[in-house]
């Protein structure tokens, strides 16, 4: 039974240096996190102020046609389920407000309001093109960082495109 590969048996991992090699892995994963944060806020900060207008118009233009929809449900129950109370209602109201134009003089009809634009939902027309929010997530996510560790999952260090590595104990082993 012979050997097929010319290369020598790799050493078993000691337990130690598996230790050692998780904690500096994840060492470097908390130096990514904590120097990407910034930039990610900063991308949802940028994203929200390009779509987050639109997106509470929508929201609240819904919100009121919701709101109408029950409002006319809620009249259209009240009239099915007892339309003799309801008509009577109707009446007292309508009669209330015919004296309180004649002592006031002032005809009810004057206080109507309509707000058309209060149920109008927003189109993709009032933001930006989708092709300038991807190119600008593009040009933040450039600016993520990058962590690494030596060959032996330690020393973790962390890298900026275009800036010099940033190695937290500089000529030491970051673990003991």
């Amino acid at each position: 039974m012979g050997s097929s590969g010319g290369g020598s048996t790799p050493k078993p991992v000691r337990p130690g240096e598996a230790a050692q090699a998780a904690v500096g892995t994840a060492g470097a994963g908390e130096m990514m996190s904590i120097a990407n944060q910034p930039i990610e806020q900063y991308a949802n900060l940028a994203s929200m102020s390009q779509l987050g207008p639109a997106m509470t118009r929508t929201q609240t233009a819904l919100g009121n046609q919701a709101a109408l929809q029950s409002a006319q449900a809620q009249m259209d129950i009240q009239s099915r389920v007892d339309p003799l109370a309801y008509a009577q209602r109707q009446m007292r109201m309508q009669s209330a407000n015919q004296r309180l134009g004649q002592l006031t003089g002032l005809a009810p009809s004057q206080f109507s309001y309509r707000a058309p634009n209060a149920y109008q939902v927003e189109g993709t027309n009032q933001v930006a093109p989708v092709g300038d929010i991807a190119q600008q997530a593009r040009a933040l996510a450039s600016n993520l960082s990058l962590a690494s560790v030596s060959a032996k999952g330690t020393n973790p260090s962390l890298y900026q495109s275009g800036v010099q590595p940033v190695v937290p104990n500089q000529g030491a082993t970051y673990f003991v």
